[in-house]
């Protein structure tokens, strides 16, 4: 799985969450983006089902706890998808 593209399905999914900012740096914090823990629980399983990627919920659990940034995601969906 390619870094550029799990990047670009990130951003793609938090521009339409976001509706109105489609440009953000990789490491702002998903919060001062304005998205809360639903949001992000949602944006996980959306990435997850486009990028035909199975994550175990204990490991969905712990991105929940630990994801801060946009980065934070795209690391998540990589080494999930090593798996």
């Amino acid at each position: 799985m390619k870094r550029a593209a799990v990047r670009a399905a990130v951003h793609r999914f938090i521009s339409r969450l976001l509706e109105s900012q489609d440009d953000f740096d990789d490491n702002v914090s998903l919060a001062q983006l304005g998205l809360d823990k639903q949001e992000i629980e949602e944006l996980i399983f959306h990435l997850e089902d486009e990028l035909g990627l199975t994550a175990f919920t204990a490991e969905e659990d712990k991105m929940l706890k630990t994801a801060r940034t946009a980065n934070d995601l795209s690391r998540f969906l990589i080494e999930i998808g090593r798996h």
